[in-house]
């Protein structure tokens, strides 16, 4: 038998996983999940109370809501598979017959696909049900996001027009989805490495990042544009190519941040023990 990977224990180890999600995160899914229901109700209870009239929330404060619900369950990810630095569960975790390949790539799928998916798709059945079942609600944040797709498509081409640098949208998705991989990554890497504080370790290392980066961005940009010959005209091309090496560059370091993350992931499975 194949000791680092088998499809049919991997599917057994995958099911299991769920199941454990589920049962141990089942109140925090709901809480995120549902944040428009609880939204809806306190904007129009705290309505009734201080207007007397019933009114519900507007679609741009919804769409605020939803954006907050991500960035929780982003930072959630500190809790999904944290359990891990637990003695007894830890060590139950690494008797489970699977290898930690297969571990490995259910911990991922959980983590970057069912996780988002459930959550779109129970958050926005939720607020469509509401629009639906409220005429006061107003229209639903599907049909908002199609029509600010259409908007943005419209800024883009006008951008397009004005400048001799083309923008795509399919251009937009891979840094998109390189950037939601990192942050989920992080905050699960950090999960199971902290014993102890996991979100606030998370945030403070975020912290110093930002401020090391920050210090050193401050330090080194004045001395490049005092050293920048001011007598060498850049062409259109010229900048076209530095713009498009700008982004080939930022794009190759976001993925490699993404693979050391799941490298480090990985690397903490293989040495964990209790």
């Amino acid at each position: 038998m194949n000791q680092t990977f088998s499809f049919q224990r991997f599917w057994t180890y995958f099911k299991y996983d769920l199941t454990q999600m589920w049962r141990n995160h089942s109140k925090a899914a709901i809480l995120i999940g549902g944040a428009s229901a609880i939204f809806y109700v306190l904007w129009v209870m705290f309505s009734l109370v201080f207007t007397q009239e019933w009114n519900t929330p507007p679609i741009s404060a919804r769409a605020v809501v939803f954006v907050i619900a991500f960035a929780i369950l982003e930072l959630y990810q500190v809790r999904t598979y944290g359990h891990l630095t637990d003695k007894k569960e830890g060590s139950a975790w690494l008797m489970i017959p699977a290898s930690r390949t297969e571990k490995f790539i259910s911990m991922l799928i959980v983590s970057l696909v069912v996780v988002p998916v459930l959550f779109f798709v129970v958050y926005l059945l939720i607020d469509g049900f509401l629009s639906l079942a409220d005429p006061t609600y107003g229209k639903a944040l599907v049909t908002g996001f199609s029509g600010a797709y259409a908007q943005f498509l419209n800024a883009l081409s006008q951008v397009n027009n004005e400048t001799s640098i083309q923008f795509t949208p399919s251009s937009l998705v891979f840094p998109a989805v390189v950037s939601y991989f990192c942050n989920f990554l992080y905050f699960l890497l950090c999960g199971i490495c902290f014993k102890r504080n996991k979100l606030v370790g998370a945030i403070a290392i975020l912290f110093g990042l930002s401020t090391v980066f920050s210090l050193l961005m401050g330090f080194v940009m004045p001395h490049v544009f005092e050293n920048w010959p001011g007598d060498i005209d850049v062409s259109e091309d010229m900048l076209r190519g530095y713009l498009r090496n700008t982004v080939y560059i930022a794009n190759t370091i976001s993925f490699l941040i993404a693979v050391a993350l799941g490298w480090g992931i990985w690397y903490r499975i293989k040495t964990l023990q209790h």
